[in-house]
């Protein structure tokens, strides 16, 4: 009995180490990311605008109607005015970005000219604000903001071609 035990041990050790001492197959190799990110475009940038505002108190009234994401201790907050995206674009989502001291002005970031899909945006913390916003079926670009100093702490464009496109083979065989 031990020496069935001690036997298929052995055998078991032997198959791991082989297993362990080949390559990843192509489609697990880390130079093959289904996400590709490079530095921003100048066209992303364009369509990307950000500046602090003065609002009127009917500004105000029309954005305090609007949901209000807040950052995790409240020091922040943030309203969206979304695109109607039953219409024909060009579309453009605009985030107002308020704190408790600033009264009627805040920080407005324009997203313009961008795809049908929701524009993703996360509080990190009561300062840093990450964004995400689709250009198209397969572009983005991806941003952190300093909504303080009002200007990006990150900034990159990602490419989902080989997402996009493993997923479109496997869904042909």
């Amino acid at each position: 009995m031990h020496a069935t035990i001690n036997y298929l041990s052995i055998v078991l050790c032997l198959g791991l180490s082989a297993c362990a001492s080949q390559p990843l197959a192509p489609s697990h190799s880390l130079t093959k990311l289904p996400v590709s990110y490079s530095k921003p475009s100048s066209e992303s940038l364009q369509k990307i605008k950000i500046e602090r505002v003065s609002l009127t108190d009917e500004q105000l009234r029309e954005l305090a109607a609007l949901p209000k994401t807040t950052a995790e201790f409240g020091s922040r907050w943030l309203v969206e005015q979304r695109p109607d995206t039953m219409r024909p674009g060009p579309w453009t989502t605009r985030l107002y970005i308020f704190d408790a001291t600033a009264g009627h002005q805040c920080v407005r970031v324009e997203l313009i000219d961008h795809a049908s899909y929701e524009v993703q945006r996360t509080w990190l913390n009561d300062k840093m604000l990450f964004v995400r916003v689709s250009w198209g079926r397969i572009v983005s670009t991806d941003f952190v903001l300093d909504t303080e100093a009002i200007r990006f702490a990150y900034v990159e464009d990602a490419n989902y071609f080989r997402l996009v496109y493993s997923q479109e083979e496997s869904s042909q065989r």
